[in-house]
């Protein structure tokens, strides 16, 4: 099996505690909502580490691609409007895609792709075709292994840009020109192993931000870089976790309009949120349980009742969690557990039906197949937002 995590992190996953060791909030009384029907199961290519959903043929319905580790190629599921998807149509990229970010980097309106590799350490850019394969315009040697990818306008000459973690030390931004060719223009220390970046616009300036999982024995924390708006960071605003973080995203889970920091902990099966406030700084980290090796986090209301939820796939008990938010940051326990294929690595969101709430699909690294879960459509209209039912 491929591994997504350098090998020390990895390890940390598998040989970790039962115990969770934090607080449970806002248990559930009644049985949990019914929120997604069963799933059905797609092969892709070997091992796939990482999911994403875009329309990459431009029907008007939401397609998936996989970034396969042990068959060095993307798989791409085409959708159709019933929430159905054709067989994958595959592109080789050499030696252990990791991770990709879609985005539209060519200027044709048409998705590409920045992806990540392992065992090569390189940066690679894709222009799509706009039928679910891509062409390679660009690779770059890294140096060393990355870890992350994401793409924004970092330098506000409206094209896109790529951020890149590296696993020890790093953080490149490479600048793009607007046709798909992209320049390392900036390069700097994030801290202690950043095993991964986000970006978000934390205060509130227009400027893209970044947030770095620092994973580090002696220096780990969440880092944060505020964008200048061309293309560099101010100096970094630390803040000390008492685990190791893993996996960082950005949104609002405590009502206010202002983004809160959520985290995947390296150990003990463990989340935190770290609250953001006015001022533009964060409150100590939360912490709530999870089940076995959460390893990824998307964000969604799933529940519709107007508050942001989690989506989060468990590479050790083989299923997906949703953490239902109660919107003052703290989430509903247990979680709600549907069952996935082997070693869950990955998880993406998308409308797969027309007219339907967006579903999740979730990338088996083991089974080497992807779930996809349609929604079920709400029964009763959404509580205001004062009220909580599961409460």
């Amino acid at each position: 099996m491929a591994l997504l995590f350098p090998a020390r992190i990895i390890l940390s996953l598998l040989l970790l505690s039962l115990l969770v060791g934090c607080k449970l909030v806002g248990s559930r009384t009644g049985p949990p909502p019914d929120l997604f029907y069963a799933p059905i199961s797609y092969p892709v290519g070997t091992n796939p580490a990482w999911i994403a959903s875009a329309d990459l043929n431009a029907d008007g319905f939401v397609d998936l691609i996989t970034c396969n580790m042990g068959s060095n190629n993307l798989s791409v599921l085409l959708g159709n409007d019933n929430g159905t998807f054709h067989e994958p149509v595959t592109t080789a990229v050499g030696p252990q895609p990791r991770l990709l970010s879609v985005a539209e980097l060519t200027g044709d309106r048409r998705p590409d792709v920045a992806v990540i590799h392992s065992i090569s350490a390189l940066l690679m850019i894709l222009s799509g075709k706009g039928d679910g394969t891509f062409q390679e315009i660009q690779r770059v040697n890294l140096g060393k292994t990355p870890t992350s990818v994401v793409t924004a306008d970092f330098n506000s000459d409206k094209h896109l840009d790529i951020a890149v973690s590296l696993v020890l030390d790093r953080i490149l931004i490479f600048s793009g020109n607007g046709r798909g060719f992209f320049a390392l223009t900036n390069d700097f220390d994030p801290g202690d192993t950043p095993t991964w970046i986000t970006t978000a616009d934390l205060n509130k300036d227009g400027k893209p931000d970044l947030i770095v999982a620092n994973n580090g024995e002696i220096g780990h924390n969440i880092a944060l870089f505020y964008g200048k708006g061309d293309g560099t960071f101010a100096p970094a605003a630390t803040y000390r976790t008492p685990l190791a973080p893993l996996i960082v995203g950005a949104g609002d889970f405590t009502s206010d309009q202002i983004l809160d920091i959520v985290v995947i902990y390296g150990e003990r099966n463990t989340l935190a949120l770290l609250p953001g406030q006015k001022d533009g700084t964060f409150k100590e980290p939360i912490p709530f349980g999870a089940e076995g090796g959460p390893a990824h986090l998307v964000m969604g209301d799933y529940n519709h009742d107007g508050r942001l939820d989690l989506a989060v796939p468990n590479n050790l008990s083989n299923n997906l969690s949703i953490l239902l938010g109660n919107g003052d940051g703290t989430f509903i326990q247990p979680p709600i557990d549907y069952r996935t294929g082997n070693v869950p690595f990955s998880v993406a969101s998308g409308e797969f039906e027309k007219g339907h709430p967006p579903g999740l699909a979730v990338a088996n690294n083991g089974s080497s197949t992807v779930s996809v879960f349609r929604a079920k459509q709400p029964k009763t209209a959404a509580p205001t937002a004062g009220s909580n039912p599961e409460k």
